[in-house]
């Protein structure tokens, strides 16, 4: 797996509006997908609702005039009249903002599964999640975080911020006419000529907002890319940890403790620097937003109050007019509120878009000089195949041969360069050149030193990566005896990280075990026994000999099998740069 400091985004010097329409592309096929019309239901409601939202806040306003005329007038029978208008409003509200919370959840829940399922269908298919960590690349570092938690970022924060823009955008639409309204004419003059003002509060917010949002842009600007790097040296350093903790024994046995310990440490140095590059970012943004908002309350009134004052306008209007100058540069201060929300949103929608172009061109990434797979005929066919490295430096010789079902072939060559081959027979190393014919149809059995064994029951262990509905239990059971498991037969609902409770040894016996329950034609072993005794290897080998007569067995290393059980040698032979 690499690691990457660099931001992770595929267009990094892109402003907004560009960004925005690569967002819409890469969003429109949620809302045409297979539940369109109820993800377009739980939208149109989020809208409908956004806009009762706004009309509460109508309500409150129109209320809080005739509220403070009836202070100042002292009639006491509207006063408390207002009180059950006040009831009502505050009830609408509550309905309102809570129906829209659960409107929103839905339908970011909803988009993050169709996106997090269409990710994984190509992700995990066809070997490209390890492809794609053989090729470098801004999307190589990291990508289970970016599946599990940028798009989930992605998904929430767009609904929550596409949202919160609708309500903004009307809200001022809405108290922007409301303002002009209760602003009346101002007269001002100029050099003896009177000049009538209309709605002069409007101008004010307008001026009052702008220069608060531009310097609070200003100030935030720095925050996208930050936000962008702590994302990414943060998930090196929880990566580097479980690595860590993977390997633990390796690390332990090599006494590498010193030298993990300080690579750990110099992720952790990442993180510190990314953390601070994100704090004075954030800390710009928090003087200038601080300022803003402790402004915004008083502004208003020192502005209008000397109409107020001069008895132009009643005390209800002067506080419907505050209120509504606040709504106005509430809606205007949307980029301020939420700069910082939009930095980390984008800097997540980057990384997910970036990990989805990368699969998308991964065939291309991947070079020229191609292996070409096919599945044809009977035999496991090579045609002048040479396995290369990924700048296309070649490994070994050219090899033409061809096994037949039912030969033992055993490959003789160094062990790295003979699991490349068995990687490029498998679909799974791409480079190099010539062409691989696999039988059509057959059942291949491929087994590695290391076996993948997924975290849950031991039954689904045993027969990954069939379900384990699929298996019989007493099968199971038997196969665990039959190669030396037998003290975990009858425990097939025990749920574990079985790569931390089996040794090597012990998970080499289960991919036999596994084999019995798969029932091979074809078996391919790639030092598949090599963390065995010599007795355990020959009971695997016995194994093989009595429960798969009739299968081809191409093997890497001899896996305790007499000279006898193979019927030829296949040579590979490095390239003398190579070697």
């Amino acid at each position: 797996m690499m690691q990457d400091t660099t931001p992770a985004s595929t267009h990094p010097a892109q402003g907004m509006g560009p960004f925005l329409w690569r967002f819409i592309r890469f969003a429109l096929p949620f809302w045409s997908s297979g539940h369109k019309w109820r993800n377009r239901g739980w939208l149109a409601l989020i809208a409908a609702l956004t806009v009762a939202q706004v009309a509460v806040q109508v309500g409150l306003n129109s209320w809080s005039a005739r509220l403070y005329n009836a202070i100042e007038g002292r009639h006491l029978e509207a006063f408390v009249g207002l009180i059950t208008t006040f009831l009502l409003l505050l009830l609408a509200s509550i309905l309102v903002f809570s129906i829209t919370l659960y409107a929103k959840r839905r339908l970011e829940f909803a988009w993050r599964v169709w996106i997090t399922k269409n990710t994984l269908s190509v992700w995990m298919a066809q070997g490209k999640h390890y492809q794609l960590g053989l090729v470098a690349g801004e999307h190589g570092d990291n990508p289970d975080g970016r599946i599990a938690e940028d798009i989930r970022v992605t998904t929430e924060q767009a609904v929550e911020l596409g949202q919160a823009a609708f309500y903004c955008t009307l809200l001022f639409g809405t108290f922007v006419a409301v303002l002009w309204n209760l602003s009346g004419v101002i007269h001002v003059d100029i050099g003896g000529t009177v000049i009538p003002i209309p709605g002069f509060m409007v101008f004010v917010a307008l001026i009052y907002s702008a220069i608060g949002t531009s310097l609070a842009l200003w100030a935030g600007f720095p925050l996208v890319g930050a936000s962008n790097l702590r994302q990414t040296v943060e998930a090196n350093f929880r990566f580097g940890l479980a690595r860590a903790r993977e390997y633990s024994e390796s690390i332990a046995l090599i006494g590498g403790d010193a030298d993990e310990r300080t690579h750990l440490q110099e992720l952790l140095r990442g993180v510190r620097r990314g953390w601070e590059r994100q704090t004075y970012g954030l800390v710009r943004i928090i003087v200038f937003t601080t300022a803003y908002g402790v402004l915004a309350n008083p502004f208003p009134l020192l502005v209008a109050a000397p109409r107020y004052i001069m008895g132009f306008i009643s005390l209800g209007t002067l506080m419907q007019m505050a209120q509504a100058f606040s709504q106005v540069t509430a809606a205007l201060a949307f980029p301020v509120d939420n700069l910082s929300g939009l930095s980390l949103w984008r800097a997540s929608v980057e990384r997910v878009m970036a990990l989805q172009d990368a699969l998308g061109g991964l065939q291309q990434k991947l070079g020229a000089n191609r292996i070409e797979v096919e599945h044809e005929g009977n035999s496991l066919q090579l045609a002048g195949v040479r396995v290369m490295e990924h700048d296309a430096t070649p490994v070994m010789k050219e090899i033409t041969a061809e096994i037949r079902p039912g030969e033992h072939v055993v490959i003789e060559g160094k062990t790295p360069i003979c699991h490349k081959l068995i990687l490029a027979v498998a679909g799974l190393w791409p480079w190099g050149a010539g062409k691989v014919t696999l039988p059509e149809g057959a059942n291949i059995f491929i087994a590695t030193d290391r076996p993948y064994l997924p975290v849950g029951p031991l039954g689904e262990a045993v027969c990954y990566p069939m379900t384990l509905g699929v298996c019989v239990p007493d099968d199971i059971n038997s196969a665990l005896r039959r190669v030396g498991l037998g003290d975990w037969a009858g425990q097939l609902g025990v749920v574990e990280n079985w790569d931390s409770v089996f040794s090597v040894a012990q998970q080499q016996r289960l991919s036999f075990a596994r084999m019995l329950l798969h029932r091979p034609d074809w078996i391919l072993l790639s030092e598949a026994t090599n963390a065995l005794d010599a007795a355990a290897q020959r009971d695997m080998a016995e194994l093989l000999v009595k429960e798969f007569p009739s299968a081809t067995v191409v093997a890497v290393g001899r896996v305790g099998l007499s000279d006898g059980f193979f019927q030829r040698v296949l040579p590979v032979e490095a390239e003398t740069a190579s070697g």
